[in-house]
């Protein structure tokens, strides 16, 4: 165990500043309103896909085998600790992981998780179980929401379909879990090995201070193993991020009466925010510019080939986008579909 996950959860609750909880009827009605959208999410997302009948049947039952959480910060915080057990393979870090190093990585997670337990909204962890786990943080929707005037009903389901997006990716490419698990596992074990790093505490307070904005990518990146599995990451959360922004507006607009008030309100309050967990966690530049490019491309190559065209990217690792393919989509096409 890299990080332990219960000395997590303690740290939290002594770190994270409590949300107003709602009365219970309230608590319950959100708990049970945003499970049930994530399932109605699930079908929508996976019909927009357009995947052959016997490829979305097997993408049916991945979906079926995961799970919904619905959280508050203090489980989130745990839930994330568990998820970073399973994205960073133990085997692959040059020296053993003690206890009490588990101990004191737990508190630099569990720091840099409590600044964001009132911002994430919700996420898709791929890691912590090979079935996944679809994940809400309650407190931070309902601050969310009244924060930008919005119409809960639809601004729950919008965010159901936003992260019922990623579980379908990872559904819909089943190999996409060990991919990125391999990739992170990488940068991190090379981090670990570099000069002047004590050990995974150390690596962990680093990426800290990053996602605080108090140290710049830069202090990572010195060996070029490291920045090309970071550059190639960067590459898939900006396809990950674009395409669920693309298909959050387009199946929203079937759903949803008010998508576009949604969309200029949420865009004004992540223009402000920082990136999500695992971007920040990782100490990944992945700004509101590139969640934007990653949806140009996903649109500019859909225009060229269709959807049944771009879910070329899902078939197997190396139809994923290099950087350079976000920005310039037609690079992808040229090599993907010649």
């Amino acid at each position: 165990m890299i990080i332990d996950e219960n000395f997590a959860a303690r740290t939290a609750r002594e770190l994270v500043s409590a949300a107003k909880v709602p009365e219970p009827g309230v608590l319950d009605g959100l708990v049970e309103g945003m499970k049930d959208n994530a399932l109605t999410a699930q079908d929508l997302v996976l019909d927009s896909f357009l995947l052959p009948p016997e490829h979305a049947d097997d993408v049916r039952g991945r979906l079926a085998a995961g799970s919904v959480l619905v959280l508050d910060q203090v489980s989130w915080v745990k839930a994330n600790a568990q998820s970073v057990n399973g994205m960073l393979d133990e085997a692959a870090l040059p020296a053993p992981v003690s206890p009490a190093t588990a101990k004191a990585g737990a508190v630099e997670v569990a720091g840099v998780l409590s600044l964001l337990s009132t911002r994430v909204l919700g996420q898709f962890d791929p890691f912590a179980v090979e079935t996944g786990r679809l994940m809400f943080v309650a407190p931070a929707v309902l601050i969310a929401e009244t924060a930008m005037d919005v119409d809960p009903r639809d601004f729950r389901m919008w965010v159901a379909l936003h992260e019922a997006t990623h579980q379908v990716q990872f559904a819909t490419a089943p190999w996409l879990r060990e991919h990125m698990r391999t990739l992170l596992s990488g940068a991190v074990s090379t981090r670990l090995t570099m000069p002047g790093v004590g050990g995974i505490v150390d690596l962990f307070a680093t990426l800290g201070r990053i996602a605080k904005g108090e140290a710049s990518i830069i202090d990572l990146i010195r060996d070029e193993n490291m920045r090309t599995a970071l550059d190639e990451a960067t590459a898939i959360l900006s396809l990950l991020e674009g395409h669920a922004d693309v298909v959050m507006d387009e199946v929203g607009a079937g759903v949803i009466p008010s998508v576009r008030r949604l969309r200029r309100k949420f865009e004004a309050r992540r223009d402000a925010a920082q990136g999500g967990f695992l971007t920040n966690l990782l100490g990944m530049d992945l700004k509101l510019a590139q969640y934007r490019d990653g949806a140009k491309f996903v649109r500019a190559v859909r225009r060229e080939v269709g959807q049944k065209g771009f879910s070329r990217i899902y078939a197997e690792p190396a139809n994923l986008p290099r950087t350079a393919e976000i920005h310039e989509p037609q690079l992808w096409l040229d090599r993907v579909h010649g």
